[in-house]
């Protein structure tokens, strides 16, 4: 049953899976070889999402009124937080609060003459790769954020707080505010950008702010454990409903059995498309296998690891044939 599983055409299996827009889609996006490939789809997303839902902004306002109270809330497409400090997303037509988190492009050198891949490859990258810190990795964001928001009038606003904190923000025409960079530990400056703090623009009815590569974690590590009301806004901010994963090209792998290397593969959604997850044969996207898992919402962490170790055998034979496997040394 297995085999037969894995037998099915790919297109064919995730087409049945696809939700049903009102609009038309296009095909499910592959996953993206190079970071250049994976901008593109990002923009092709976000431009698909804000044709649908001034579509739908249009389709429920016949008498043109979009700026409605439900609930004795503004339907402004915002999360507001409740009195228990969970976040209301029913009065919401849609949600405005959007995440797009693009691969980083590697900033390895060679070693020991093997030389490296190229940048653009999408591959995995931690702590190595910027040695300089949050401000080395805001430089390469902001890259790929200004290819991201190519016309759509972007401007770049300038740092959130302290420069060093490497968390900028970029105002993309008069509906559109993009924010990027954001930790765990800068959380309480997205608050401040949330509540009106640089200007009341992203708290205006119909504003989409695009959060992009964003690495917090959860409410539980912002600020400081005494810090109890810092801690009830940021579950009500981050609360998941309150945001949407436009698009997402991330390159997983997990711990190794027995001190080996574990098993990698791509994580990739492409809105309105679903989450799809693709073995490696290496921590990059030069070989990839079929996908082996396809869902609606974002998949559990122990599902993924464990869809790519029943993949890893196959993978690592590719990877001997033609020549991708890792040196035994690291």
């Amino acid at each position: 049953c297995r085999q037969r599983h894995l037998a099915t055409p790919i297109s064919a299996r995730l087409a049945s899976l696809e939700p049903t827009p009102a609009f038309n889609a296009g095909p499910t996006p592959p996953p993206p070889r190079t970071v250049t490939e994976a901008i593109r789809q990002a923009r092709n997303s976000l431009r698909l999402f804000r044709e649908s839902t001034a579509a739908e902004t249009s389709a429920s306002a016949p008498n043109g009124n979009t700026n409605s109270i439900t609930n004795g809330k503004p339907n402004d497409g915002t999360a507001h937080p409740n009195d228990d400090g969970t976040a209301d997303t029913a009065a919401s037509n849609w949600p405005r609060r959007l995440i797009i988190e693009l691969p980083m492009p590697s900033q390895r050198v060679g070693f020991l003459g093997r030389g490296s891949p190229p940048t653009d490859l999408v591959s995995l990258t931690d702590e190595a790769d910027y040695p300089g810190g949050e401000l080395q990795r805001f430089r390469v964001v902001r890259g790929l954020v200004e290819q991201l928001l190519e016309g759509y009038d972007s401007r770049f606003l300038g740092f959130l707080e302290d420069g060093a904190d490497g968390v900028g923000l970029w105002s993309a025409g008069p509906h559109m505010s993009c924010v990027a960079n954001v930790s765990t530990a800068t959380v309480p400056s997205l608050l401040k950008l949330l509540d009106g703090g640089y200007g009341g623009r992203v708290r205006s009815p119909g504003h989409c702010l695009v959060a992009v590569n964003p690495q917090w974690t959860d409410a539980g590590s912002v600020g400081q454990p005494w810090q109890w009301r810092l801690r009830r806004r940021a579950a009500a901010a981050l609360h998941p409903p309150a945001w949407t994963t436009l698009y997402c090209c991330r390159v997983v792998r997990g711990s190794g059995r027995g001190g080996g290397r574990g098993s990698c593969g791509v994580l990739h959604r492409a809105w309105p498309h679903r989450w799809a997850l693709y073995p490696a044969a290496t921590p990059d996207a030069r070989c990839l296998g079929d996908c082996v898992l396809a869902t609606p919402e974002l998949p559990a962490q122990q599902l993924v690891l464990t869809r790519l170790n029943e993949a890893r055998p196959e993978m690592r034979k590719k990877a001997k044939e033609m020549g991708l496997d890792e040196p035994g040394w690291f």
